[in-house]
């Protein structure tokens, strides 16, 4: 495999977005279904099973007719109230909501959790998160609000239970509703958001060791297996050595100097066609001494070197220290573009979700747009490390470092292996 110049360069990209991307969508929009929800019995389709009263107050099931997806709702004449339990593992960080509805006084409304242990043994209660406000409903209508809160699960704790606490103050024979609970991992990977499931040992790397794993990568400026050696660097500025890639503490690093050294991996993994990346990564500037800043780009990119045109996908592309991130992705000759303005000097999750007629690009769990193109070749991964010096050789440069946590590939129904 040529691991050579990369010749798709930020300097070059169209200015606007191409035709083919959809746009960058806010709050949703998702190329596909989000993870099942974990709450037990949701929409209290055919009974009040995992709800009840706190408080001994009257409970019903009273029928939806203005809530689309819902069709019936738990109510109470009280105001402490639980909704289904949920099998849970410290450590685990949780979004629980439900849509409320207040008949007869305006009030508040928190969701709370008791954790358990194993034996059902009680541990402790989560309940700070804000309370809501509810306006007041009538029994023929009025307004549904969204209450949610966000914990983390603490140590020991094997199951959550769920709890709304309502406030009305002085008011009397006030109803509460609730309905639609909707129990959702709280993350910032696409892969956890969406339900990637597990990926694929081969193709990923945790980085948690004390040397890069020479059986899936090869490292810029040695040939594949060795730890040695130098090239020259992206169309022939500075340099790639292999001694500027290492990997301990939990993370990648490739280091690029002031005289223009650097590094990088490529990947010796089998190659593939369609599938889900995403890298955690970051690229943080030394100090400054003037010179140049590096450009730092995890990619994927086609087994034949010369299909750039039509097969690379770079999903972190930038100058380090810029204030936006930008995707390319490259493909009958041209390429599409769009960008989010972020701190990548801090660590972000970057993915792409490849799909045999689209490209969907993520940033912390968010879609930021949709390429509908479609890109029929076998590529690799880069393993989200690659620092290049875009400048003329010679031309100093402003030292800095790219780190890489982890690399995680995800094969789908559409995936294929070289």
């Amino acid at each position: 495999m040529k691991v050579g110049s990369r010749l798709a360069r930020l300097g070059t990209a169209v200015a606007v977005v191409a035709a083919g991307v959809v746009g960058v969508i806010a709050g949703g929009g998702d190329a596909q279904a989000v993870v099942t929800n974990s709450c037990s019995n949701p929409v209290l389709a055919t009974n009040l099973n995992g709800w009840g009263s706190l408080d001994g107050g009257w409970v019903t099931r009273d029928p939806v007719g203005d809530l689309a997806g819902a069709s019936w709702a738990f109510a109470t004449g009280g105001k402490k109230f639980y909704m289904p339990q949920l099998a849970v593992t410290a450590g685990q960080t949780w979004t629980f909501s439900a849509r409320d509805r207040l008949i007869g006084a305006t009030g508040t409304a928190k969701i709370a959790v008791d954790w358990y242990g194993a034996g059902g043994t009680y541990l402790s209660q989560s309940n700070d998160a804000a309370a809501v406000n509810l306006p007041a409903s009538t029994t023929t209508g009025g307004t549904w609000t969204a209450v949610s809160a966000t914990y983390t699960v603490p140590a020991g704790a094997t199951s959550a239970h769920v709890l709304q606490f309502g406030n009305v103050g002085s008011a009397t024979g006030t109803t509460f509703k609730a309905t639609m609970c909707d129990y959702q991992p709280a993350s910032d990977e696409a892969a956890v958001r969406y339900g990637w499931g597990s990926p694929a040992t081969s193709q990923s790397d945790e980085y948690n060791g004390t040397s890069v794993d020479l059986t899936k990568w090869g490292l810029f400026g040695a040939a594949g297996g060795a730890t040695t050696g130098c090239s020259p660097g992206h169309n022939g500025h500075g340099q790639r050595c292999a001694s500027q890639t290492s990997e301990g503490g939990g993370y990648l690093s490739v280091a690029g100097t002031a005289a223009g050294v650097t590094g990088g991996l490529w990947a010796r993994t089998t190659p593939f066609k369609y599938g889900r990346v995403e890298v955690r990564e970051r690229a943080v500037p030394g100090t400054d001494n003037g010179g140049a800043a590096y450009h730092a780009v995890p990619l994927l990119w086609p087994e034949n070197n010369a299909d750039y045109v039509n097969a690379e996908m770079d999903f972190a592309e930038r100058n380090v220290g810029a204030s936006t991130v930008d995707l390319f992705v490259h493909h009958d000759g041209t390429q599409s573009h769009c960008s989010v303005a972020i701190d990548s000097t801090q660590f972000h999750n970057y993915a792409l979700d490849w799909q045999p007629s689209s490209v969907t690009w993520y940033v912390d769990g968010a879609t930021i747009c949709t390429v509908n193109v479609a890109i029929n070749y076998f590529v690799r991964t880069n393993g989200g490390a690659q620092l290049d010096m875009l400048p003329a050789d010679g031309t100093l440069m402003r030292p800095a470092h790219q780190d890489v946590d982890w690399i995680r590939m995800y094969p789908t129904a559409a995936t294929q292996y070289h």
